[in-house]
């Protein structure tokens, strides 16, 4: 709920997503040649969860259409590739946070 927070503040100016988009790609592009773990240490596979909810609540955002328009493409590459990787190895607790992510969101 904090991410979310902190995702929500970020979007609501688009000047600041801007400047935050190529970041967040940049990091979803990298983030295999390093891991595909959390970096609190828990070696969670839960990356790829994470940077969906982050594009969620960035789309959901009105004032970041025009910084979504120039990313999007390479952001919605990076984060199915994220996806794919992260499910080829998925253990229970990933499963069990995703069914709750589904549920809280009201995602298929």
């Amino acid at each position: 709920r904090a991410a979310a927070m902190i995702w929500r503040t970020i979007a609501s100016s688009g000047t600041t997503a801007e400047k935050v988009l190529p970041t967040l790609l940049q990091v979803m592009e990298d983030w295999p040649l390093y891991s595909l773990s959390s970096s609190d240490g828990d070696n969670k596979d839960v990356f790829a969860l994470a940077a969906t909810l982050a594009l969620r609540l960035i789309m959901q955002e009105p004032q970041c259409q025009d910084a979504l328009m120039i990313y999007a493409p390479q952001l919605l590459v990076a984060l199915l590739f994220q996806v794919y990787m992260s499910t080829e190895q998925m253990p229970e607790e990933v499963k069990t946070f995703w069914r709750q992510c589904q549920e809280q969101h009201d995602l298929p």
